[in-house]
């Protein structure tokens, strides 16, 4: 990466020189110029332009066409017409393919750049393991450290709980409150969720409107009696946002499953406790 920033500062800085080089030949030798240099500039700055967007290999063959033609009509005039070559004829034959080129690898270079950023960003979120709303583990770290508390599970004969609370009517809450107020609601269930479960519980968010709850060493009884701690907890948030006027009320399911040798693995437990949901009412 280093090395293709670095090309980008060379070649942006050799095509200020460049087009800085060729207008001040044309300052001052003004008197000299004709419209042929006002056409050969605007085409110029036409095959730089072109040149950024479509990459390199269009910039050598645009320039070799411009400059083939052009060479041709100054030769016309010169053989035909007995019009003599002037300093202005060779500027062009050597600037526009130049500058082309340099905007052509300006250009490929950028592109790089942007790929090596996009690639950087796809692995920064693949490796990203903490929701930034609510501060809780996404789904990747539930399937880990689910397999491994059934695997501990097994071996220990210990108990292992799972929780799942759904978010009533998120879209319609979404679509009235806005992105931005709603996330603060999260960020509300979340701390009401943390306040009610213990230390060594882990919490997760799996989905936008779904939050998961590994409770290990805890029987189905343990679990009901944490599934009604956070209910009351939600029912005095409620209280809470009817006191500063806000008309919404939050509503939240809690499906509960405990780990039974015959379940067979992550995703069936925790389709178990999905199904949970429909119950609780």
């Amino acid at each position: 990466m280093n090395g293709t920033a670095r090309n980008i500062d060379i070649y942006f800085i050799t095509l200020i020189l460049d087009l800085f080089s060729i207008l001040s030949f044309l300052y001052f030798n003004f008197h000299n110029s004709n419209i042929l240099d006002l056409i050969m500039l605007g085409i110029l700055f036409t095959l730089i332009i072109t040149s950024y967007f479509m990459g390199i290999v269009f910039a050598l063959i645009s320039s070799s066409i411009v400059i083939f033609m052009y060479c041709s009509f100054i030769l016309y005039r010169n053989v035909i017409l007995s019009q003599t070559v002037i300093w202005s004829n060779y500027l062009w034959i050597i600037a526009i393919p130049l500058s082309s080129f340099i905007s052509g690898r300006l250009s490929e270079n950028i592109n790089l750049l942007q790929n090596i950023n996009k690639n950087l960003q796809k692995e920064y979120r693949e490796l990203i393991t903490i929701d930034q709303t609510t501060g809780l583990n996404n789904i990747k770290v539930f399937y880990r450290d689910i397999n491994k508390e059934i695997s501990r599970s097994q071996r220990y004969k210990n108990d292992l709980s799972l929780m799942i609370i759904k978010f009533e009517y998120y879209d319609e809450l979404k679509r009235i409150l806005g992105d931005k107020k709603l996330k603060e609601i999260l960020k509300r269930i979340t701390k009401c969720i943390n306040s009610s479960t213990r230390h060594e519980d882990e919490r997760y968010i799996l989905s936008k409107d779904t939050l998961g709850v590994l409770m290990a060493n805890t029987d189905i009884k343990g679990a009901e009696v944490v599934k009604e701690r956070i209910k009351h907890e939600i029912e005095n948030l409620n209280l809470h946002i009817s006191e500063i006027g806000k008309n919404i009320h939050i509503d939240i399911k809690i499906g509960i499953v405990q780990y039974e040798d015959g379940i067979n693995g992550a995703f069936e437990l925790k389709k178990r406790a999905e199904k949970e949901l429909e119950y609780d009412v």
